[in-house]
């Protein structure tokens, strides 16, 4: 997640949501307001199109985070409304959305799904209004583990995401004495991943480092292991969605790692903190109320929190206020670690993610 001033910048970094007693006092203990309006807060999402699985999770997350607030009492007495605008993956369309929803009277804030490059397509008009503005937008870490490798592969979207990713993953390498063979790029609609895998595979990297959404980088695996690769597979936080893999993608991850927020495998994990309490159940509502859980779950909520929150301290959805609070944030969230300053717009911190492993159809915390 990340904050949106003039241009979003970004990095190997994240998100938000911290102790809650299901959201946080701060949103919860309702001082009298002349003002009893609904808090609107608007979101772009991916709800059809190539990317409709990553912003159906999105605005599942956020609509349960939502229903939680508001049985609480929304934000000091005040209903929040979540108004939605699909963008059908066309980053056009996204455009229009988040311009739509800057002129409407009364958004106290704007959230933006998996396009991160739309943001700075419409940074003039956020800026002007000063529309206080989170992307949702997976961390680009990853860790490299194995004695045994020298040589990577890297194979990445061709967009910002993947060239954020590309920069953090070479870092990496050179920081391990890894030698990146081969750097593959391709459109994040691509539906055939053949020629970049076999160009890569050409090189006989020791591994393959892989940047992109789950759909895509399953791909990868299966046709890498289609082509006879047997090589180590690692992921970086982008590919951390749904918990569980199935069929040929199942297979073709299996012993795959990966970075992801501890969210994903919360259940693997002992509950020895208020923090860590509240990722359970985060886990718990959700997984019960959809039936399966994802890592993109807690960015949403996690946005939500931050925008809330803003609203409470700032006494009312006053942009600029918002906006000088949310700059001057840090939490312990649904999806880590997380500080902003107004320096740092990327939001969640590196020690935040956490390493897990392809087993048996589903992640595992790795170790």
């Amino acid at each position: 997640m990340r904050l949106s001033r003039v241009v979003v910048t970004k990095s190997a970094a994240l998100t938000s949501v911290a102790l809650l007693v299901l959201a946080g006092a701060a949103c919860t203990s309702a001082t009298p307001t002349a003002d009893t309006s609904p808090i609107v807060i608007g979101a772009d999402l991916e709800l059809s199109g190539v990317h409709a699985p990553i912003g159906t999770t999105y605005m599942r997350a956020l609509q349960l985070r939502v229903d939680q607030l508001n049985a609480q009492g929304g934000v000091d007495g005040r209903h929040i409304n979540l108004e939605t605008k699909d963008n059908r993956s066309d980053p056009s369309l996204s455009v229009a959305n988040v311009n739509a929803l800057a002129n409407e009277a009364g958004i106290a804030g704007i959230i933006i799904g998996a396009c991160t490059q739309c943001v700075t397509d419409v940074a003039k008009t956020l800026d002007d209004k000063q529309i206080p503005t989170v992307t949702l937008a997976p961390a680009s870490g990853v860790v490299l583990h194995d004695e045994g490798i020298h040589t990577v592969a890297v194979l990445s979207t061709d967009d910002v995401n993947g060239t954020d990713a590309v920069g953090a993953i070479t870092g990496q390498a050179s920081r391990n004495n890894l030698s990146v063979v081969a750097r593959q790029t391709f459109r994040a609609t691509d539906t055939d991943l053949s020629q970049p895998v076999r160009a890569a595979l050409n090189k006989n990297p020791g591994a393959l480092v892989i940047s992109a959404f789950p759909a895509q980088a399953e791909l990868i695996a299966k046709t890498a292991r289609d082509a006879g690769y047997s090589g180590r597979l690692f992921f970086d936080a982008t590919a951390a969605g749904d918990l569980f893999l199935t069929g040929q993608m199942a297979a073709a991850t299996e012993g795959t790692i990966m970075v992801a927020p501890q969210s994903l495998v919360i259940d693997d994990v002992v509950a020895t903190t208020p923090a860590k309490t509240a990722r359970k159940r985060w886990f718990d509502d959700y997984t019960s109320k959809y039936g399966g859980f994802s890592g993109y779950s807690t960015y949403a909520a996690d946005a939500i929190r931050l925008l809330t929150d803003a609203v409470h301290t700032a006494g009312g959805p006053q942009h600029r206020k918002m906006r000088d609070i949310m700059e001057d944030t840090a939490f312990d969230g649904l999806s880590g670690q997380v500080r902003f300053t107004p320096d740092n717009h990327s939001g969640m911190m590196a020690q935040a993610l956490i390493s897990v492993v392809a087993r048996s159809g589903r992640w595992r915390l790795f170790g």
